[in-house]
């Protein structure tokens, strides 16, 4: 949950030593004469040079590869002269101070060693890259003033984690305060220059210097989009407390208008949530108020139970589609209302629901009573248990009242107990399993003038598969190849359930995961009459040295020994067989990748689906992805998607997906990223449909300082969900 301002380590103050002990005395080491007695006290000094001169008690004079070293700090100079009267000791020439791996440099150093205070000209410092740093940083100041308890003070300071003597982003600061007790900068009349331009200033600035959260400003973003103009938007972080943070965030869209959004998060061991809300008062374009309010709560009450919270709520239909660039967010339809509590153990589960939603429709294309029933309460439980003298049992139950404006109304009972024996062998498995399934309704405002319905019947079904396998040698290789056969057979006797409400169900959509279902529909208002076998087959190819799936090849086809007799808006099925489902998957060579699946209706010869996608890799951060989606009638889609460098630190990302049959771009991307080392530039084009008749266009580009901060607006999560295996480039190896 950690945000700041900047996350800068300006560690000058780190790089100096504590105040000496009180009373420690001074041990000399000369490498021209032999040292005097010492007093083993609190601590150490040592101190060497070519030659050192004067007096033990008085003033010492030190000069040639003048070197003091103190509790893991040094100061390397080529003349140093210490007041033991003071506990002061002067470095001139060369001066070089060392602490913890971090060093200053600059040709002066007074330092009262006992009060921990000092001055330094002219410092030059550097902080090497360790594992609590992402880079190495480097900057210098006019003067610094140690001020003792791990306090320092800069004056016209510059810091920088370009290498020398690259200076393509310094942060320059008239004065810069380091509390090192504290771990807190704050610095005055800050000015961050790239390339040699000032982009951004502040008067004062205050900022952690061990990357915690503190209060402040957060860097601003800036973007344009086609529906909202110019935005820019100027974060404020408050950090309330250790587990509970707020951003309260204006931003200004040129087309619309300001927008005041905030939010607050929190986080316990028990518990954890988030309330958003933002208001856009008298948009510019839409004549009205726009706001959305979202609340999500999860909190875990101890012994398996638990309680969330997940309430969302937008001003109008076109909120999103207006207000929003992001594609997770414009395809929204149904924003939940929903509160939950439960129950689990090792063999039980039940929960208490309530649960309505608000149904964005398209404007351009509405449907009429589109907005899913209200089920207000809903009660679930189930149960399982393995390996009972030998059997599996299982249970599910569900008690829902189901509430709509326009549809029927009503009560729904649900008890679905089943029962299997599972065999399992080293050459394969046969799991027989029966279950019976039982629906109640107690219904209101049905025109059938039904009150009452009742269902029940048996579903029986049994599971049988065999594992083969043998070793195979292809071009030098050695694999496993296995053969794999499975059979399944399902029945459902038939139920007239033309009478029934339709609450919630709907039929699933005939592919792979549709050749071992027991029921054709989802929902629990339709259990669909079945007496059919599906025949499939499974073939591997596993390299043996390393376990790796290159090749996995399935084929399967549903034989139908009844026709159809249970529907749901639809016409029954006809034929014997279904549509033979083809599957091909596997990492074919360390560089390239398939993946695809195939409907092929046999009788007509020809396809009804086809989804093929592939993707060359050669290397991290270097990839194509092709993409092609066919359904009959319906989708006809090119998706192609690359990251590609096009030189050591430019690298073009981009997406194309096409509709062939609606000849249009369905969402589109380009863009480049340029990383510099110290600096690091993204900057993306992006355009996708958000409705039938409406388009999303948005530019959104970011500056990344490396150590310092990020400017712009973040389309990170823009290219992960355009670009299937997408790296950002500081996380690829060079």
């Amino acid at each position: 949950m950690a945000r700041s301002l900047f996350t800068l380590v300006l560690a000058c103050a780190c790089a100096l030593p504590a105040a000496a002990n009180e009373g420690v005395p001074l041990r000399l080491d000369r490498r021209l004469a032999p040292p005097p007695p010492r007093v083993e006290r609190d601590a150490v000094r040592f101190l060497s040079a070519d030659r050192i001169t004067g007096s033990e008690t008085k003033t010492l004079t030190a000069t040639g590869n003048v070197a003091l070293r103190q509790r893991g700090a040094a100061i390397t100079a080529d003349r140093l002269e210490y007041s033991t009267e003071t506990d002061t000791a002067v470095a001139t020439g060369n001066v070089r101070l060392e602490r913890s791996g971090d060093s200053a440099t600059g040709p002066k150093l007074v330092y009262r060693i006992e009060e921990g205070t000092g001055e330094m000209e002219r410092p030059v410092f550097e902080i090497p890259k360790r594992e609590d740093r992402r880079s190495s940083s480097r900057g210098a100041a006019e003067r610094a003033l140690l001020e003792g308890e791990d306090r320092t003070r800069l004056f016209n300071a510059e810091y920088t984690t370009c290498p020398v003597p690259r200076d393509d982003w310094t942060l320059k600061v008239s004065e810069l305060v380091i509390d090192g007790k504290r771990e807190v900068g704050t610095a005055w009349n800050s000015t961050v220059w790239f390339l040699g331009v000032p982009i951004l200033y502040s008067p004062w600035l205050s900022f952690p210097t061990n990357n915690a959260r503190k209060s402040g400003f957060l860097p601003p973003t800036l973007g344009s989009s086609g529906r909202g103009g110019f935005e820019f938007a100027l974060p404020w972080y408050w950090n309330i407390a250790e587990y509970q943070d707020a951003t309260i965030t204006p931003k200004l869209f040129s087309k619309r208008g300001l927008q005041l959004g905030g939010e607050y998060r929190y986080l316990r061991p028990s518990y954890t949530g988030q309330a958003e809300v933002e208001f856009l008062p008298n948009d510019a374009i839409a004549e009205r108020d726009r706001y959305l309010l979202a609340v999500r709560h999860a909190h875990q009450l101890g012994r398996g139970w638990s309680v969330g919270v997940n309430a969302q709520r937008v001003s109008d239909d076109n909120y999103f589609r207006d207000l929003s660039t992001r594609v997770a967010a414009t395809s929204q339809t149904s924003l939940p209302r929903d509160a939950v509590l439960a129950y689990s153990d090792d063999t039980w589960a039940a929960s208490a629901r309530a649960v309505a939603y608000q149904t964005l429709q398209d404007p351009t294309a509405p449907v009429p009573a589109a907005a899913p029933y209200r089920q207000v309460p809903q009660l679930l439980v189930s149960g399982l248990r393995q390996n009972v003298r030998g059997l599996d049992w299982q249970v599910a139950g569900e008690l829902t009242n189901f509430r709509h404006p326009e549809l029927v109304n009503g009560q729904r009972f649900i008890a679905y107990p089943q029962v299997s024996w599972p065999v399992r062998r080293a050459w394969g498995y046969v799991t027989p399993k029966l279950g019976y399934h039982f629906t109640r309704y107690n219904l209101s405002g049905n025109d059938g003038g039904d009150s009452a319905a009742t269902r029940s019947l048996p579903i029986a079904s049994v599971d049988a598969g065999v594992y083969l396998d043998r070793p195979w040698s292809f071009r030098g290789g050695d694999f496993q190849q296995t053969l794999e056969p499975r059979l399944f057979y399902v029945r459902v006797p038939y139920r007239d359930q033309s009478r029934l409400p339709n609450f919630s169900s709907a039929e699933v959509d005939f592919g792979a995961n549709s050749l071992f279902r027991e029921n054709r529909f989802i929902g629990g208002d339709r259990i669909g009459d079945a007496n059919q076998v599906t025949a499939a087959i499974t073939s591997r190819l596993v390299q043996s040295d390393t376990g790796l799936e290159r090749l996995k090849v399935t084929l399967g086809q549903i034989y139908y020994l009844d026709p159809q007799r249970v529907t749901l808006d639809g016409p029954a099925r006809e034929g014997k067989k279904s549509d033979l489902v083809a599957l091909v998957s596997g990492q074919v060579t360390p560089t390239f990748s398939i993946d695809g699946g195939l409907e092929y209706n046999v009788s007509q010869g020809r396809a009804r689906r086809l989804d093929l996608a592939a993707r060359y890799s050669p290397k991290p951060g270097s990839l194509v992805n092709a993409a092609y989606r066919y359904t009959r009638d319906q989708v006809k889609q090119v998706d192609l998607s690359a990251q590609w460098p096009v030189s050591g630190a430019l690298s073009l990302v981009g997406r194309w997906n096409w509709s062939l049959e609606d000849r249009k771009l369905i969402e589109g991307l380009a863009g480049f990223e340029y990383n510099a080392g110290c600096w690091e530039i993204r900057a993306v084009a992006h355009r996708f449909i958000t409705a039938t008749q409406q388009v999303s266009t948005s530019f959104q580009i970011q500056l990344e300082l490396s150590g310092l901060s990020r400017i712009g607006i973040n389309p990170l999560e823009t290219l992960k969900q355009n670009i299937p295996g997408y790296r950002r480039s500081d996380e690829i190896p060079r």
